[in-house]
C-alpha cells in the first residue's frame, strides 16, 4: 500500500515537473480559466470592503518575482474602461500584514502612463477576447506570439518580489459589485465594458526575460489570497491553483465545482482561531447575525464564539511553482519528514503525576517547524481527538524542544478524572488549511487538495493517501460559547443541505476527490443570513490537511490527593569500635501538598549490628519487623526516630530506610529511601582500612616513644653516674 502511494507521488511529482517546462501562453485569468475549462468564470476584485472585520480585504493582490533586467508584460479587460488601471509596486514598497496591506500612493508604474506616452501602441494593456487571453502577451517588436495582446511592460530594476494592481474600472477606492458576465469564455460585452465595476474579468501578469522573447519564464507569478466574483450562484468554478507551505510541501487545489457569489481564496497553516487568537480551532467559522449594518455575514464582519482568522501565509501560484521564486520567498525546495521525540508528561507533584484539577505540561523536540497535536486519552484506546472526553492540544512551533501546558480538562471542559491515561502524539509538516469563505453551495465535494512532494516520495498513510484531507462541520465548543447558538453539539452546523458525513474520521481523515462533503445546492442559497440559506452561507469552512510524524505514547497519573514523603537518614559515627553503641538518625519530611493519614516507614536493624533502642518523636517502631508507624503527619512536618544498635564486628554494614506505605499516595519515588553505612574498627575511629588516622595514634605514640627514649637513656645515665 505504501509502495504504491509512493508511485502514485512519484508520477504527480513529474507531471508537475513536466507542466513547468511547457511554455505557458499567459500568467493569470488563463491559468485559472484554461481553454476547455468547464463551468463559470470570477471575475478578481479590488475593493474596499473586507472579510473578517477588516481582516481581509477584498482586494487580489498579484506578486511577481523577477530577476534584474527581466520584464514584467501586463495587461487586462478592463483597461481603457473608467478608471481601471495596472499598478506596479517595486520590492519592499508594499508594506503590512498580508490582507491589510498599506499600498503607496504613488506606483513605480502605472499602465495607463505608459499608454498615453508618445508612440504608445493603440490597445496597449487591452485584453479584448477570449483568444488574446490564452494567446497571452505579445513581443515587442509584434508577432512573435501569433494572436497575443499588445502588453504593457515594466523591466525589473533589482531581483525581488514586485507586486501588481489590477485595478476594475471602478478604480481604487470603489466597494459596489459590477454586472459581470461570470463567462468562462468571456462572450459576454460585460467582460470588457466598464460594468466591471470593481472586478476584472482577464488579465495577465507574465514575466519573460526581455520585450522580444516569447518564451515565457512559468511559475513566477503568484498571490497570497484571491478575492473573487462570479455575479451570483448557480455558476459553478473549477479553478486549479498551487500553493506551497513555508516548509516546502507543494500542493495542488482543484476547487471543482464550487459555487459562491463573492468569496476568498487562500490558504495558512492553522486556519480559524480561538478566541486567544493562537490556538487552531479545526472547526469551521459562523457568522452571528449582528454584523448587518457593517458589512453583512456573508462577509463574516462578526463571528460567533470570538472566533477570528488567521490571515494567509502561504503564496498561491497559478502554476507549478518556479524554483527561482520557491528561493526568492525562502522556502525550501524539498520537504523534511517530520519527526517528534522525547514525548513526556511533567506533572505538578513530580515524575508524569499531577493532583486532581491542575494539570500539567508536556514536553517534546521536533526536528522542524510545524504543528504539535498531543491527545490524552479517556479510555487509551480511543484516541479521537474531538471526541468531548479526550483532550486535544495543538499549535505550531518551531524546531526544537518546547513545553506545552495542559489545565487537565477534557475537550467538553471537564477536569479529568483520577486514572492513568495514554498520551498519543505527533507532528505535522505541511500543514494546508483551505478556507472557504462564504461558499453557498459546493455539490461535488469539492476541492480536492493533492500533495505533489512528499518526502521520499511516499503519501501519508492516511485516508486517500496524497489526496487525504479533514473537516469537521458540526457544531461546537469554545471559549464557553457553542458555535452555533443553539445548536447541539455534535450535531451539524445549520444551514439547508449540509453535507451527509458531518465530519472526516478525525485521525485518518477522507478523500478530498470524493463526494463526501457536498453541500448546498445546485444554485441559489445566498442569504447572507446565518441559518437561513445553503450550508456553506454566512460561513467560513475549513478544509486542511498535513504529513503526520510516527505516532510516539507518553503515561500520565492523576490522583485525587498526595502527600511526597522524602526520608533522609544519618548515623552518629560511621566507624565506631567494635563494641561500642552508634545512633541512627531517621527523619520523614512530608513535603505535601495533602497531610497523610497513614504513614509507615521500615527500618529493620540487618545483620552485624544489634538493637538497643528507639526514640520516635511520633508514632511507634517495632524492633522485630522494623516498621515505624508515623500515622498522621501534616503537609510541610517533619518527625525522626532515633535507632540505637551495637557494632559486632568490622564488616560494612548498610542500613536502610523505606517509605513503605501511605495515605494519600505519595506521587514522588526518588525520595522514598535513604542509607547510611557503619564499618566497626578495633581501633576506634580506624576505618577498616588499615590506616589509622594519626590523630587517633597519636596518645599510644607518644608513650611507646617516651618508654623507648627511656631505655636508650638509661644506660648512658648510670655510665655518667659511675664516672662521678
Amino acid at each position: 500500500m505504501r509502495t504504491a502511494r509512493g508511485a502514485f507521488a512519484i508520477s504527480l511529482a513529474l507531471l508537475g515537473l513536466v507542466a513547468s517546462a511547457i511554455p505557458a501562453a499567459a500568467a493569470g485569468s488563463a491559468n485559472l480559466w484554461p481553454n476547455g475549462a468547464s463551468g463559470a468564470r470570477a471575475n478578481t476584485e479590488w475593493r474596499t470592503n473586507s472579510y473578517g472585520g477588516g481582516l481581509l480585504a477584498r482586494r487580489t493582490l498579484i506578486k511577481a518575482f523577477m530577476n534584474s533586467g527581466e520584464v514584467l508584460l501586463l495587461g487586462s479587460s478592463a483597461v481603457g474602461q473608467g478608471a481601471a488601471d495596472i499598478l506596479v509596486y517595486n520590492p519592499g514598497q508594499v508594506t503590512g500584514p498580508i490582507g491589510s496591506e498599506t499600498i503607496p500612493a504613488f506606483p513605480s508604474f502605472s499602465c495607463n502612463t505608459q499608454r498615453i506616452a508618445v508612440g504608445a501602441p493603440a490597445g496597449q494593456g487591452m485584453i479584448t477576447s477570449r483568444a488574446q487571453e490564452l494567446a497571452g502577451p505579445d513581443t515587442i517588436p509584434a508577432g512573435g506570439v501569433p494572436g497575443g495582446y499588445v502588453p504593457c511592460h515594466y523591466q525589473a530594476p533589482s531581483a525581488g518580489v514586485y507586486d501588481v494592481v489590477f485595478l476594475g474600472p471602478s478604480g481604487f477606492s470603489a466597494s459596489t459589485d459590477g454586472t459581470i458576465g461570470g463567462d468562462v469564455a468571456l462572450a459576454s460585452a460585460n467582460d470588457f465594458s466598464a460594468a466591471q465595476g470593481t472586478s476584472v474579468a482577464a488579465w495577465d501578469a507574465t514575466v519573460r526575460s526581455g520585450l522580444a522573447s516569447p518564451a515565457n519564464l512559468t511559475g513566477r507569478a503568484f498571490t497570497y489570497y484571491l478575492a473573487l466574483f462570479t455575479g451570483g450562484n448557480g455558476l459553478p468554478v473549477f479553478p486549479t491553483v498551487y500553493p506551497i507551505t513555508s516548509d516546502g510541501y507543494r500542493y495542488q487545489v482543484d476547487l471543482r465545482g464550487m459555487d459562491p457569489n463573492g468569496w476568498l481564496v487562500y490558504g495558512n497553516q492553522l486556519g480559524f482561531l480561538d478566541p486567544d487568537g493562537v490556538t487552531p480551532l479545526y472547526h469551521d467559522a459562523v457568522a452571528d447575525s449582528t454584523s448587518n449594518a457593517t458589512g453583512g455575514p456573508g462577509q463574516l464582519v462578526g463571528i460567533q464564539g470570538g472566533v477570528t482568522f488567521q490571515r494567509p501565509s502561504f503564496p498561491l501560484f497559478f502554476e507549478p511553482p518556479a524554483a527561482a521564486a520557491i528561493t526568492a520567498l525562502g522556502i525550501p525546495t524539498t520537504p523534511t519528514a517530520p519527526v517528534m521525540t522525547s514525548l513526556a508528561f511533567v506533572g505538578n507533584l513530580g515524575g508524569n503525576t499531577s493532583l486532581l484539577n491542575t494539570g500539567g505540561a508536556f514536553t517534546y523536540s521536533s526536528n522542524v517547524a510545524g504543528v504539535y497535536e498531543i491527545v490524552i486519552s479517556r479510555d487509551g484506546v480511543n484516541f479521537d481527538p474531538t471526541l468531548p472526553a479526550n483532550r486535544s492540544l495543538r499549535g505550531a512551533n518551531p524546531p526544537g524542544a518546547h513545553t506545552v501546558t495542559w489545565d487537565g480538562k477534557d475537550n467538553s471542559g471537564a477536569f479529568f478524572p483520577v486514572g492513568t491515561f495514554q498520551v498519543h502524539a505527533s507532528f505535522h509538516g505541511g500543514e494546508y488549511h483551505f478556507p472557504m469563505i462564504d461558499v453557498e453551495n459546493d455539490t461535488l465535494g469539492g476541492p480536492t487538495i493533492t500533495l505533489l512532494n512528499p518526502p521520499g516520495g511516499a503519501c501519508p498513510a492516511l485516508t486517500g493517501g496524497c489526496q487525504a484531507g479533514f473537516y469537521d462541520d458540526r457544531v461546537y465548543v469554545t471559549n464557553g460559547t457553542t458555535v452555533e447558538a443553539g445548536g447541539t453539539v455534535g450535531n451539524a452546523l445549520c444551514g439547508l443541505n449540509p453535507p451527509g458525513t458531518a465530519f472526516s474520521d478525525p485521525i485518518l481523515g477522507y478523500d478530498t476527490s470524493s463526494v463526501q462533503r457536498a453541500f448546498g445546492a445546485a444554485s441559489g442559497g445566498n442569504t447572507n443570513a446565518p441559518c437561513t440559506g445553503s450550508f456553506g452561507d454566512a460561513k467560513g469552512l475549513d478544509t486542511w490537511t498535513y504529513y503526520p510524524s510516527t505516532t510516539i505514547l507518553a503515561p500520565l497519573n492523576i490522583v485525587a490527593a498526595a502527600a511526597d514523603i522524602a526520608v533522609a537518614k544519618s548515623v552518629s559515627d560511621p566507624t565506631p569500635a567494635v563494641g561500642t553503641n552508634v545512633t541512627f538518625t531517621i527523619t520523614a519530611h512530608n513535603n505535601g501538598p495533602d497531610p497523610t493519614t497513614a504513614l509507615q516507614v521500615t527500618d529493620l536493624v540487618p545483620a552485624g549490628l544489634t538493637f538497643v533502642s528507639a526514640t520516635p518523636s511520633q508514632g511507634t517502631y517495632t524492633a522485630g519487623t522494623g516498621v515505624w508507624d508515623i500515622g498522621v503527619l501534616a503537609s510541610g512536618a517533619t518527625v525522626t526516630l532515633q535507632i540505637t544498635v551495637t557494632v559486632n564486628g568490622t564488616s560494612p554494614v548498610v542500613n536502610v530506610a523505606t517509605r513503605t506505605s501511605s495515605t494519600p499516595a505519595d506521587p514522588n519515588g526518588s525520595n522514598d529511601s535513604a542509607s547510611s553505612t557503619v564499618t566497626g574498627s578495633i581501633i576506634p575511629g580506624l576505618p577498616n582500612n588499615g590506616v589509622a588516622p594519626l590523630a587517633q595514634l597519636w596518645p599510644s605514640l607518644a608513650v611507646f616513644l617516651i618508654i623507648v627514649l627511656g631505655l636508650i637513656a638509661g644506660p648512658r645515665v648510670a655510665s655518667v653516674a659511675q664516672r662521678r
